[in-house]
């Protein structure tokens, strides 16, 4: 499953990933499988929300017959 990254993560990590996900995931296991490939941007990933589909998830799971998208959007910071 291809995950859109934004900010800093699409800067260092790139735009997107492929990620191989189990059918009936949560978001958190999206953000655990990017912590494996990627252990240095663990913190980044802490504070980040995952959309699926265009809406923020929490703690349902998911089917990946489902998704059509999922995103990965880390804390910004503006002045």
């Amino acid at each position: 499953m291809k995950v859109k990254l934004f900010s800093i993560l699409a800067e260092e990590i790139g735009s997107t990933i492929d990620l191989s996900l189990n059918d009936g995931f949560y978001a958190k296991d999206v953000k655990d499988s990017i912590k494996k490939a990627y252990p240095d941007f663990s913190d980044i990933l802490d504070q980040s929300l995952v959309a699926i589909n265009e809406e923020y998830a929490n703690d349902e799971a998911f089917k990946l017959a489902d998704v059509t998208e999922i995103a990965i959007i880390p804390p910004v910071s503006g002045g």
